[in-house]
């Protein structure tokens, strides 16, 4: 494992973390030693895993607060409107709602809404460990990958990529479309060789690209034609 990690030819699952979100689940992330983990402004969400499952995790604490201030409905709506798969990760132990201002039936309540009104995933969690062991489990449920070997694919022009400023200006053009990211852009781009015939490919064409799924194809296909 440690010698693909270090070639220059494969890549690991790539993690995308808010950068407003505190680094405490990052380091966990990075004691796990195969993934590439970069902070960057998301617009939904704080945990992105490759393109494929967006996560809003809370702790207790911040979980109250945002009921309090409106943010926790706002935020739940964008995440059931995502075309990407999403949940709501609740971090903490029972004992800490003892210390806010609501009480076990209203918390209770609150919860039954956002999962039945938003049809929202809630998943408990206890601590940042178990927070993460529950993304990369729900990662795997999603994309059926083995978390031993999460999404090894060749790395697609690796080295074009680098000097040539227009290949890098269809891969972001590509990145635009929902669940795609760049090494998926680059997947299709070594597949069909143009942006063009990406756009003309038959559905079965572009399902057989590693890592290219059907929600992914569909979310394509609906921008495409709209």
């Amino acid at each position: 494992m440690s010698k693909i990690l270090k070639s220059s030819s494969y890549f690991p699952l790539q993690v995308t973390i808010d950068d407003r979100e505190p680094g405490v689940l990052e380091r966990e992330f990075r004691e796990l030693g195969n993934m590439i983990i970069h902070r960057k402004r998301l617009e939904v969400g704080d945990y992105l895993l490759d393109g494929d499952f967006l996560v809003e995790r809370k702790s207790i604490p911040d979980f109250c607060v945002s009921i309090k201030d409106g943010r926790l409905f706002t935020q739940a709506g964008k995440l059931v409107n995502s075309r990407i798969p999403a949940c709501l990760i609740l971090e903490g132990k029972n004992r800490e709602f003892r210390k806010t201002d609501f009480s076990p039936k209203a918390i209770q309540g609150i919860l039954l809404s956002i999962s039945l009104a938003f049809k929202l995933p809630i998943l408990r969690t206890k601590n940042t460990q178990e927070s993460v062991e529950v993304m990369l489990q729900g990662f795997k449920q999603l994309t059926r990958d083995s978390l031993e070997d999460q999404r090894f694919y060749p790395r697609a022009f690796l080295s074009k990529i680098k000097r040539d400023p227009l290949l890098a200006q269809k891969i972001h053009i590509l990145e635009g479309f929902p669940g795609i990211g760049a090494d998926k852009a680059a997947r299709l781009l070594l597949k069909f060789g143009n942006l063009e015939s990406v756009f003309l490919a038959h559905t079965d064409d572009l399902l057989n690209v590693p890592g290219i799924g059907k929600k992914t194809v569909e979310g394509m296909l609906e921008i495409l034609k709209k």
